[in-house]
């Protein structure tokens, strides 16, 4: 999967969100709000394919955090981008 081309990683005051780029950028529900660690996750994956495993693996790496919980958030996460239209797998 990877980041659907088109959307840009902004700062809109204070909140970090992926605004689509073109006409789609005039529709203001297309953005998509992102956390600190979904935006380090989108800055680190956002030119190339990459697996679920890759990003559990990637915060396990720079967090210190517990691995089955990591993984049930990645699986959230990409679950809603993917409904949402924010990946292409």
């Amino acid at each position: 999967m990877r980041f659907k081309k088109g959307y840009e990683l902004r700062d809109v005051c204070g909140e970090l969100v992926l605004v689509p780029d073109g006409m789609e950028g005039i529709d203001l529900t297309a953005m998509l709000h992102l956390n600190e660690s979904t935006a380090e996750i989108y800055r680190n994956f956002e030119s190339r394919d990459f697996t679920i495993e890759d990003v559990v693996a990637f915060l396990l790496d720079n967090y210190d955090v517990d691995a089955v919980q990591v993984q049930k958030d990645v699986e959230s996460l990409f679950e809603k981008l993917c409904k949402n239209g924010g990946i292409e797998e």
